[in-house]
């Protein structure tokens, strides 16, 4: 009898350790979230990649690098916009389609038909520190927490190397 109590405790408490396991919130830089929110997080920063990755593959001369750029930034802008006030939604808008956004800068690349160097590059930081803090501001809203999670997203997609690296590609 003695044994099978301790046997039946044995199995509670693994069936416990493996309840909680099971139940814990996914985290990203420090900071527990719920599962939605961290899924939204993560397809967040893939489209983010992606039009990176497009920005970096961009030549004026075929219209499909122009197309992929607009479709990543519709992407963004429909998926991260859903959650956010209005005036953050705008910000989101304004830097991909605002007078200096990203869109509106490689188009311009497009129509005066050249490529993204350095200083045309340089003038990405602002519209991907806007998408990043922005697609944060859809998810989560506390200050101290954005801030932590908008630092790890920056450091994960490696935004600062990635804006180098897409300029150096036509320094040549």
């Amino acid at each position: 009898m003695r044994k099978a109590f301790i046997a039946l405790g044995v199995v509670i408490a693994a069936l416990l350790i493996a309840f909680i396991t099971f139940n814990q919130q996914p985290k990203y830089a420090d900071v527990s979230m719920p599962k939605a929110d961290y899924t939204h997080l993560q397809e967040s920063r893939t489209n983010i990649k992606r039009l990176i990755d497009d920005l970096s593959k961009f030549n004026y001369k075929k219209d499909s690098t122009m197309a992929a750029i607009e479709k990543d930034a519709k992407i963004i802008a429909n998926e991260n916009s859903k959650d956010l006030s209005s005036s953050d939604a705008q910000t989101l808008r304004d830097a991909l389609y605002g007078q200096n956004g990203i869109v509106t800068i490689v188009k311009a690349a497009q129509t005066g038909k050249y490529n993204i160097d350095a200083s045309v590059a340089s003038r990405f930081h602002t519209g991907f520190d806007s998408i990043i803090t922005m697609s944060v501001n859809a998810i989560n809203k506390s200050s101290a927490q954005r801030a932590n999670i908008v630092t790890q997203m920056k450091k994960d997609l490696n935004i600062e190397e990635a804006i180098y690296q897409i300029g150096a590609k036509h320094e040549e």
